[in-house]
């Protein structure tokens, strides 16, 4: 995100001197009928002048529109990455602390929220939201099997979150021991895992962290 803001500015800059090298050349007299204008013969040079100076005019003023058009895209690109970083610096803050993280963007950007533009979800009520639809799933086609025997099982699940928010599967071990039912679970976990938000370090850089969830079944 740095590196774009960096291109764009040295773009706009480079858009401005440009800009500033057409006025001062326009103004100076430097600009003269080879500018592109058409003249026709009898042209008197009062009238040679005025159109070559029109054309430097033109061409000036689509440098400004340029340069105005890129002070737009930095000031873009500019204001969503202070957002972003806001939102990841205080979402950390909160899970330092213990506090829930799901309504950090809307509180600090209210407007985004009441214009009904899209905030990401927190990683905890996406990962719910998943693992609630793998319980469901589990108990309707999975423990009902003759392969499960009756009674109640204990499920461990230890995943990690990497930097790009792909979950990764590390183990899976059931208690009672229950191959069957561990391999359905992982196999669900690897086709159907959510995409999660990265999880930044203190240096601001995704990072990769480990995670436990624990399932009960009962048959």
């Amino acid at each position: 995100m740095k590196a774009i803001v960096l291109i764009v500015v040295a773009f706009l800059f480079a858009s401005l001197s440009n800009a500033q090298s057409l006025k001062e050349a326009l103004y100076g007299g430097k600009l003269k009928a080879d500018t592109g204008a058409v003249i026709r013969k009898g042209d008197t040079l009062a009238i040679k002048e005025n159109m070559a100076q029109k054309v430097a005019e033109d061409s000036v003023k689509v440098v400004e529109k340029k340069v105005a058009d890129s002070m737009k895209v930095v000031e873009k690109v500019i204001a969503d990455s202070i957002k972003k970083e806001t939102i990841a610096v205080e979402k950390q803050k909160a899970i330092a602390e213990g506090r829930d993280t799901t309504a950090i963007a809307a509180t600090l950007f209210p407007e985004e929220a009441a214009a009904g533009k899209t905030i990401p979800k927190d990683n905890n009520k996406i990962w719910k939201a998943f693992i609630d639809s793998l319980s469901n799933s589990v108990k309707a086609e999975v423990i009902t099997s003759n392969k499960i025997k009756n009674g109640a099982y204990s499920v461990l699940i230890e995943y990690e979150i990497k930097p790009d928010g792909q979950i990764g599967i590390n183990n899976i071990a059931s208690d009672p021991k229950n191959a069957f039912l561990e391999q359905q679970i992982k196999d669900r976990l690897t086709f159907n895992a959510p995409q999660m938000n990265p999880v930044l370090g203190a240096n601001g850089q995704p990072r990769t962290v480990n995670r436990k969830q624990m399932l009960s079944f009962v048959k």
